[in-house]
């Protein structure tokens, strides 16, 4: 189970790199397998992205806590969920950070997160 939440947070952590946006943990040694909180470039609201995201695609997206309120929202990859549906959220986020103000090429994050997912899939049975 926890290697899984790896592989998922891992796929969501290069879409991150892809977007050009920064983790709020920097040192991989304290990256989580159950959440990524993703800071805004300074100027931008997290808590837009976040509504925007809710509103406009049914996306919930976790706020920042404490004195990271509006600077970072948070992505979850733990629990009942496969690559698939981190995909979809993804591509969420993308839009919902491009409603907002914060540009982000479409389909980047969706495809470096495709392609680790390829590179960790299990192998096919064989026949």
């Amino acid at each position: 189970v926890a290697a899984r939440h790896h592989r998922l947070g891992e796929g969501v952590r290069r879409a991150i790199r892809a977007w050009g946006l920064a983790l709020c943990a920097r040192d991989p040694q304290r990256y989580s397998g159950t959440v990524s909180a993703i800071v805004v470039p300074s100027g931008a609201d997290a808590k837009r992205v976040i509504d925007i995201a809710f509103r406009r695609y049914d996306l919930s997206l976790g706020g920042g806590l404490g004195r990271l309120g509006g600077t970072v929202f948070r992505i979850g990859h733990v629990g009942d969920l496969n690559e698939l549906m981190l995909l979809g959220a993804l591509s969420g986020v993308e839009m919902a950070l491009n409603d907002a103000g914060i540009t982000v090429t479409p389909g980047s994050g969706v495809a470096a997160a495709q392609e680790w997912y390829r590179e960790h899939a299990a192998p096919l049975p064989a026949r």
